[in-house]
């Protein structure tokens, strides 16, 4: 697995202001960059992967933040829908958003405030939007709110949640806690999101781990099989019963980089001498097929497992593309993106295990959709763009454009493409939908006036479109003083 040297740069927004009122703390990939490079081995063009145009040798920081043993109770009671607010600086009152709900705005549900957390800064991995509640984890709780804001369960687990996949299986997840050792994310728990119970619960796989480091622990989840890797190992294990799967091994010299999840598990992994594969991984733990990297490349990023859409990146994590790739393991396509630079929402991965991670893009069996960098237009405002990508030939089939914000897919809904545009300086955001030719999006939730500036505070955030509601869920906890910081926030017409 490649490690690069300390203060070497790799996909982080540019700091700084802009025109849109996106809040540029939070980490994302732009690929693109002005800089496209022709490999001859296929005739494909591929899109350089570099920081931003005010950043072009950004830093990157770990994902794992350790939490510390003194906790509150991080559960605070959510707030909205003509009740008491009890979110603004962590206590102190605030008016009900929705009685002062304008003609045309989605109604809040619920909001619910950042709770006092251990150390100011701290990664709180983990959110489920299920069927009529959303699970999210918070130190060394998780907890269940119900699309009314009522709390349905809670659940205390020995340490702090230090990684997550993002998709379940059945109602279930697997979730790490930290273990003994230093900065180790080591224990593992299954966890039924419909009871708020811990079905089993013991320590995550060895091999590798140098002793138990189990540092920047990465996880996905597909069927009955969860691929974990950390700096120095990896592993497959059955969401069952949390036994440890014996995968193919890689070749002597190369190392697992990552996994994906969801509709299928994915692995990849390269080797000292240059060379990468990418592979499907069976649900009963045999591999289906293998992908070859052109030599010098690797799999940077996954976005998507079903279809399977991938970012190369070189040794530097500098230069790469995208590419489909076939239910069989075949090249598909390579998507014609050219010097344009794109930006899915991807935070910062210091060693490479969060393969699957990134947010702002979506796709269907036929269509990949990408989101620009923000641009400035001819007459000196910024605007962005939703580009659609045919998987089979690699063109670009449409551009969906708005002014003043950025617009970031989020998922499929039948044949339509729902949308986010993010709240600007003086709007606040709105949910939309895009039809297959790439019209003009129609908005489906106008998110309200009043929680602009709470919509627009999250550091960073998972976002989520579920039966006709909105979620905002933070992934990130600041503690900074004298703000009104949310933990998760629902919208509903």
């Amino acid at each position: 697995m490649y490690t690069p040297p300390p203060g070497q740069p790799y996909g982080t927004l540019p700091s700084g202001g802009g025109g849109s009122g996106r809040n540029t703390r939070r980490k994302a990939v732009v690929i693109g960059a002005a800089v496209a490079v022709l490999l001859a081995a296929g005739g494909g063009v591929y899109a350089a992967v570099s920081g931003g145009d005010h950043d072009k040798k950004p830093t990157a920081a770990s994902t794992t933040t350790p939490a510390g043993q003194d906790r509150r109770d991080p559960t605070p009671e959510p707030t909205g829908d003509g009740e008491a607010t009890g979110g603004r600086g962590r206590g102190e009152s605030e008016s009900d958003p929705n009685d002062v709900r304008r003609a045309g705005e989605a109604k809040v549900l619920y909001q619910t405030p950042a709770p006092e957390v251990s150390k100011k800064g701290l990664d709180v991995p983990g959110f489920w939007a299920m069927k009529g509640y959303v699970v999210k984890a918070v130190e060394d709780k998780i907890v269940a709110y119900k699309d009314d804001g009522t709390k349905k369960w809670t659940l205390s687990l020995p340490k702090a949640v230090c990684a997550a996949p993002n998709s379940t299986t059945n109602g279930e997840v697997v979730v790490a806690y930290e273990g003994h050792g230093k900065d180790s994310c080591s224990q593992l728990a299954l966890i039924d999101l419909d009871k708020g119970v811990k079905v089993w619960d013991h320590d995550a796989p060895e091999e590798g781990s140098f002793g138990g480091g189990h540092t920047n622990m990465g996880m996905a989840q597909s069927g009955d099989l969860v691929g974990m890797s950390w700096f120095g190992g990896s592993a497959v294990i059955k969401v069952r019963d949390g036994k440890e799967v014996a995968l193919e091994k890689p070749s002597p010299g190369c190392s697992v980089d990552g996994y994906a999840g969801g509709k299928a598990l994915l692995r990849a992994y390269s080797c000292t001498n240059g060379t990468a594969k990418l592979q499907k991984v069976a649900p009963n733990g045999t591999i289906t097929w293998t992908y070859v990297v052109r030599k010098g490349y690797k799999v940077d990023k996954i976005f998507s497992t079903s279809p399977v859409v991938i970012a190369l990146s070189d040794q530097d994590r500098k230069a790469g593309g995208i590419l489909a790739i076939s239910d069989r393991g075949k090249e598909r396509s390579a998507l014609a993106v050219g010097k344009q630079s794109y930006q899915p929402l991807c935070g910062t991965d210091l060693f490479g295990t969060h393969l699957g991670s990134c947010q702002g893009v979506a796709a269907s069996m036929d269509t990949f959709y990408l989101p620009t960098e923000m641009a400035q237009d001819s007459a000196g405002g910024s605007t962005s763009e939703i580009h659609a990508f045919d998987l089979d030939s690699g063109k670009r089939k449409w551009a969906a454009k708005v002014a003043g914000r950025m617009l970031l897919p989020l998922r499929m809904d039948g044949k339509n493409l729902v949308a986010y545009e993010e709240p600007s300086y003086d709007e606040a955001g709105l949910v939309v939908s895009i039809g297959p030719d790439g019209d003009k999006p129609k908005t489906v939730l106008k998110l309200p006036q009043a929680t602009r500036e709470a919509e627009n505070g999250f550091y960073s955030a998972t976002h989520d479109y579920r039966n006709g509601i909105f979620y905002i869920a933070s992934n990130r906890i600041t503690g900074t003083e004298g703000t009104s910081e949310k933990l998760i926030m629902a919208f509903g017409s």
